[in-house]
């Protein structure tokens, strides 16, 4: 499961588990993107910290998750196919899924390398109450499709990153990375304070 991970929020742990839960996975594993401007701009974590961060979150939960950075240590642009190989290589024989949300379902076949991906994994797409997957049929042939139904939410890393930044803790990030983050001096001001028990898998 990729994502720039800046925080990582509840709602990552949420998809993490009911992914391993209704796939019948048997591990979970978080991808965080090296950081690009073009998507997280100067708000962007380091890496470092965002794997840590990610470690912190994920300590409560059964799991079982791992952490890849193989995009850190890559050379040069590094795509999904690019990580889809590593994962296959690493786990050979065992059925792969690429988890992402419904949104991006549309313009997923214009991703570098698709047939390649589409090969060594199938897709699962993220299906709130009310969303459509469009765009699946523009696939390469044979790929395999699975659609997780999930509750929505209104997490979201750009928010927490808002509240962050205006000194206030968001309810769903973990306190524990809360914590990080102000030890480290993320995202600016001091946080205040948030009770563990708004960090809940809805």
């Amino acid at each position: 499961m990729g994502g720039g991970f800046d925080p990582p929020h509840m709602f990552h742990v949420a998809i993490a588990e009911r992914a391993r839960e209704f796939l019948g996975l048997d591990i979970v594993v978080f991808l965080p993107a090296d950081s690009s401007p073009p998507k997280f701009g100067s708000h962007a974590a380091p890496f470092a910290d965002r794997v840590e961060m990610l470690k912190i979150a994920l300590r409560n939960f059964p799991g079982p998750f791992e952490i890849c950075d193989a995009e850190a240590r890559a050379e040069g642009v590094f795509y999904a196919a690019d990580a889809a190989r590593v994962l296959a290589e690493k786990f050979s024989g065992a059925r792969l899924y690429w988890i992402m949300g419904s949104d991006r379902a549309a313009g997923l076949h214009r991703w570098k390398d698709i047939e390649k991906l589409s090969e060594l994994a199938s897709f699962a797409f993220f299906k709130r109450a009310g969303d459509s997957v469009s765009g699946l049929e523009l696939l390469p042939k044979g790929a395999e499709v699975a659609e997780v139904p999930f509750v929505s939410s209104s997490a979201s890393s750009a928010s927490a990153r808002a509240a962050l930044e205006a000194g206030k803790t968001p309810a769903d990030i973990d306190p524990e990375v809360a914590a990080y983050i102000s030890k480290k001096g993320l995202y600016s001001r001091a946080l205040r304070g948030n009770p563990r028990a708004a960090w809940k898998i809805p």
